[in-house]
Order: structure tokens, then sequence, then C-alpha cells
């Protein structure tokens, strides 16, 4: 008799004949019953309108349609108790590093991707080591030394910096720049930046009520007083005090060793999914990618442009450089979707694989021919990069995808139906389907688009 690992109450014995271990549909069904007893506890119980808090390293900084902690926490931890062979996690599209966190907070191996250089910082500056004492006292370190520096020097050179930044503020920013630039601690560096780039967020001329850049008005402008470097100071403290209850908890579970290092292993890798994908064979996978093309839907490579400016991108990745901030649209152009060229036509060959993008595709034809580029364009990406993730699993890996159905020019475009057939193409089964509503939606009410997107659907796969 072989030792079966389930959720509790999830409705199959805890030991199992090795005829039913044998059987993969066993397993489907207690994960598919686990999660429709969790419905059936309350009929809101995914929209996660309570409970949803950002505690520890989820609420270090702002970043665009990030995902719900808790949720993902549930998710994860469901599938790979009842799986009970998880040991490395994949998650191709990183964004703030939510699925990180909780890969960490149980102890498993992760391995993330993401387009954006700020993402990547953000999931570095959450990975440790948490020399969180040592975090402290830096803190004090810059913050006097930016305070003493007299210099009048800019430490940033781009289109349009004094539209977007007040001379007082562009002084401060270039002060810490230049104070944070002497820190040697890698990772204390990485945290440094991470607050910079929140402190950027909220003392530039663009308005924090939408991930697009947009100006303040005139008058909101001369009546507005920003003081970057008391900003920093206060980002900065909240910064390292959520690192030291997160390194205390990791600890606590045996999972960081006493000098602050993680014991299993992070892979985190700024790259282009549909060209690489982090190295190994992975045993899960659980992301949520773009809900359409970043134009569009959520700018996270406008969100980004300011805060990485003043940066020193070289400390994110060897392989982030200023090309990354050539314009505004530079990464939301390298992101899925970002170039229409001849997407319709790139396309075709997936029309008789999925009715349900031939269908969506048919509706947009009598619309101005950038509408139907978009949708295009962005499952042309998507597609691509389909087959280096599921290589990068191992035989009957699950995945946990959470993606939203958007519509286009009034249309609806049903990326659920789409992946799921493009999945089957490959083999990949759908184990589980969940609709969730989104109470407050993070990237749509931020982006004018909450008519376009209103709910977001969780797919659990296997992979064949």
């Amino acid at each position: 008799m072989l030792k079966f690992q389930c959720q509790e109450n999830c409705g199959f014995d805890d030991t199992l004949s090795e005829v039913a271990l044998a059987s993969r549909m066993s397993t489907d069904d207690c994960i598919v019953r686990q999660l429709d007893r969790l419905s059936e506890l309350d009929d809101d119980f995914w929209t996660f309108r309570r409970g949803a808090a950002r505690i520890h390293a989820h609420g270090l900084t702002q970043y665009p349609a990030m995902m719900v902690p808790p949720m993902q926490a549930l998710l994860l931890g469901t599938v790979s108790k009842i799986e009970g062979r998880v040991h490395s996690v994949l998650d191709p599209f990183a964004g703030s590093g939510t699925t990180l966190v909780e890969c960490l907070r149980l102890g498993l191996n992760y391995a993330g991707q993401d387009i954006n250089p700020l993402a990547v910082l953000l999931c570095r500056t959450k990975a440790g080591p948490f020399h969180t004492k040592l975090l402290a006292s830096v803190v004090n370190e810059v913050v006097d030394r930016a305070s003493s520096d007299r210099s009048r020097r800019v430490e940033a050179d781009f289109p349009g910096i004094e539209k977007w930044f007040s001379p007082s503020a562009i002084t401060e920013l270039s002060r810490l720049r230049r104070a944070i630039r002497r820190v040697t601690h890698d990772w204390c560096r990485l945290v440094l930046w991470t607050g910079l780039a929140e402190t950027v967020r909220l003392t530039s001329n663009s308005r924090t009520s939408t991930f697009k850049l947009h100006t303040r008005s005139a008058d909101d402008m001369r009546s507005r007083c920003v003081y970057p470097l008391k900003t920093f100071r206060s980002i900065a403290i909240e910064v390292t005090e959520r690192l030291h209850k997160e390194a205390i908890a990791l600890k606590e579970a045996g999972h960081v060793a006493p000098n602050g290092w993680y014991r299993g292993d992070v892979v985190i890798r700024l790259g282009n999914t549909a060209n690489a994908v982090p190295l190994g064979v992975h045993d899960l996978l659980v992301t949520s990618p773009p809900y359409g093309d970043n134009t569009s839907t959520v700018p996270y490579g406008q969100y980004s442009y300011l805060p990485l400016q003043w940066i020193d991108l070289q400390d994110i990745d060897e392989n982030a450089d200023t090309s990354f901030l050539r314009t505004t649209h530079e990464i939301d152009m390298r992101s899925l979707g970002g170039s229409r060229r001849d997407a319709v036509r790139d396309v075709q060959h997936l029309l008789p694989i999925s009715p349900s993008l031939n269908k969506a595709l048919r509706r947009l034809e009598a619309l101005p021919i950038d509408r139907a580029g978009r949708v295009a364009a962005f499952w042309r990406d998507l597609d691509a990069s389909l087959d280096p993730m599921t290589d990068a699993l191992r035989s009957s890996a699950y995945m946990i995808w959470t993606v939203g159905n958007r519509s286009v020019g009034g249309m609806p475009v049903p990326t659920d139906s789409i992946l799921t057939e493009l999945m089957a193409a490959r083999g990949v089964l759908l184990v589980k389907r969940i609709e969730r509503s989104i109470p407050s939606k993070r990237m749509a009410t931020r982006n004018a688009i909450a008519s376009t997107i209103r709910g977001e659907t969780i797919l659990v796969f296997r992979k064949a």
C-alpha cells in the first residue's frame, strides 16, 4: 500500500492501492472534488472579497494586475498536496512574484520568467537572501548619505524628464540613486531599487489613478509638493519590516537557513517566454498571462518606464539594458501581441485547432483591421510560448492558469476556451474550470477597460 497525500475532506481515503494510484484520473477526481467543496462552502468563495490582504512580502510595492495571494496559495497548496510529487514550480509570466512568494512559503523550488525588468527586480527582491538586519542599517546609511549630498548633478537622462518630474524631485531622486549605487551588498541594493521604484511612481507627474503614463493637470502640478527623500525613507522602512516578517515566517517553517538563504532553488530570468523558459524539468506550472496585448489591456511597460529610468538595469539582470527604454512603449512592444505585423496571416494555422479563436476573428472582420490584428497578434505569440512551457514540465504535471476573457470592439474573445483548445491540441487535458467574478479588478478600473474584463477563469490542466 502506498500513501497518497490528499487534502483533508477531499473525499478520498488517505491510503490508496497501487492500482488506484496508477490511475491519473484518481488524482484528477480528488483535485476536482476538493475545489468543488470549497465552492460549496460559499457561492462567493472565489471572489476573495475578504481575506485578500497582501501580507509581508506580497505588499512590498504596487504592480499592475497582481494575482490574489490567498487564491494562489490555496490552488498551489491543494494541487501540490494532492498530487504529492511537486518539488519545482514554473511561472513563465512571473509578474510581481505572487507565485514565487507562495512557493517559498511551501519550501518549493521555483523558476520564473518575465519580459519586464521591473518584474524581475521585484521577484529577485522577494527571493532573498534575507539579510534584514544588515538591510535596516543600510537603509539608514543611504538616507543619511542622500540627505547630506549637496550635488545637483542629474543622474537620469531621458526624453521628457522635466515633463515627468519637478526640478526638486529630479535633484532628490538623483541623490538617492547616487547613494544606492554605493551599497555593496547585492540583495540590499535590489531592495533599495525596489523602494526607489515605488518612490518614483509616487513622486512623478504621472497620475497614479491609471497604469498608463498620463500627466497630471497643470493646476494639480502647481499645487502639488513632493518630497522623494522623505517618501523613500518611509517606503524603505516599510519594505524592510515586511521582508523581516517574511524572513521570520520562512525560518520558522524551516525554509530559510540561519544565514538568511532560502534552502531551495530559485531561478528568475528576464526574457520572452516564446524564446526561452527557465531551464530544468518542473512538476507544476502556476501562472497568469496578460489578458491581451498590453497596449489595449494592461500597459505594464508604460507603468514601468519611469521607475526603470532611475534604476541601474545591470543590477536587475545582465540582459537588461537601455534598449528596454527606447520609448515608453518598448517593453509593451516586446510583450505578447506587441507587434501586429502579419498577425492575422500568422494565426491561420490555429483556426482549425481553435474554433473559438476562429469565431472571435470572424466577428471582428467587420470592424477596423487593428481589432482583429490585436487579437491575432496576442494569440500568435501566446501559442508560440505554449510548447516551451509544456516541454519544461514532466509527464503528468499539472498546470494552473488564471486568465481573463476580454472584449475587443464590443466582441467577446473567450481566452479560456481558446487556451483550452490550444492545450488540447498538445495533448494537455482540462481537469477543472472555475469562474470567478472580480469585485474590484486591479487593472480594469485603473485602465478604463472595466467593461472588457469582468471576471477571471481558473483552468487546471494536466499534461498527458
